[in-house]
């Protein structure tokens, strides 16, 4: 079976079906202690980019110019939290059958990541949008000056009049690390580089559950990425789901209820944990296939 791929906005549909969502939750560390020994361990510096990108989710595209002017009027009423604190770090893709090696105890460079995903739906009869978090980038105050970017935009109502035949849209907003071929620059920074040991994917992690109705459909084997962060107790955080591909939206439904159960050995720096984005693959095989 082709493994297809789906559009990340559905991703929040698969946990509001499958999973209760939960915000990020502070780990009880020494964080005073980690900090210090965090921002110590810079090895070196890297210019980062921070992307805009624009879409409509429920119909046909944006137009290029209205989401271009969209993304215009964000990035300019966007106002980054000061002091910017950078939390989690970009990291590599794992198998959940995974088995740790040598290498996994070998720290990487790694720069941090941000990703930040916002909905609002725009309607000709309503005079302002209410933004919500689709995405949770982690950073603190990032989210709400996200949120309050878009509103301040929304308020020039032409920008996010819905087509002429459409009485309403839904429309996503990304602010990523991460570039798309629809996004633009946002941000320019540097980013320091730490040296990681990464996340690794505990041994007993059990599989996810072969979906009925693909069995039923004769099918035998499914594959699913999906990319979350792996918090600092090697949790994954259920705020920051994306789905890379999948075989099918079963085999994506199946692999987000799974993901609540799999434990890590969360990344670390110098000793101290750190949260980790990561792609972590699902595959489904029945037996005797």
């Amino acid at each position: 079976m082709a493994t297809h791929w789906i559009p990340r906005a559905s991703v929040a549909t698969l946990i509001w079906i499958a999973v209760p969502t939960r915000a990020a939750q502070s780990q009880a560390t020494d964080t005073t202690r980690c900090d210090s020994i965090v921002a110590a361990a810079r090895a070196d510096s890297v210019p980062v980019t921070v992307f805009l990108a624009v879409r409509r989710i429920d119909g046909a595209a944006l137009p290029v110019m209205q989401a271009q002017v969209i993304g215009d009027y964000i990035r300019a009423a966007f106002v980054p939290p000061s002091p910017f604190r950078l939390t989690t770090f970009a990291g590599p893709a794992r198998m959940r059958v995974l088995r740790p090696v040598a290498s996994d105890t070998v720290a990487d460079l790694r720069a941090p990541t941000i990703t930040g995903v916002y909905r609002f739906t725009a309607s000709k009869r309503a005079t302002s949008v209410a933004p919500r978090i689709m995405r949770a980038s982690l950073i603190p105050g990032f989210d709400s000056a996200a949120i309050a970017a878009i509103v301040e935009m929304a308020r020039v109502r032409d920008l996010v009049a819905p087509p002429e035949n459409d009485d309403s849209m839904r429309v996503d907003v990304r602010m990523s690390t991460d570039s798309t071929a629809d996004a633009h620059r946002m941000i320019a920074a540097t980013f320091p580089r730490m040296p990681v040991i990464d996340a690794v994917p505990r041994r007993d992690n059990p599989a996810a559950a072969f979906p009925e109705d693909e069995r039923a459909d004769s099918a035998t084997s499914g594959e699913v990425v999906l990319r979350f962060v792996v918090d600092r107790s090697g949790t994954p955080d259920m705020a920051t789901i994306e789905l890379v591909r999948a075989t099918s939206l079963s085999f994506a439904r199946a692999a987000v209820v799974a993901l609540p159960s799999q434990r890590f050995a969360p990344a670390t720096i110098r000793g101290c944990a750190v949260g980790q984005e990561i792609d972590y693959s699902f595959s489904f095989v029945l037996p005797n296939h």
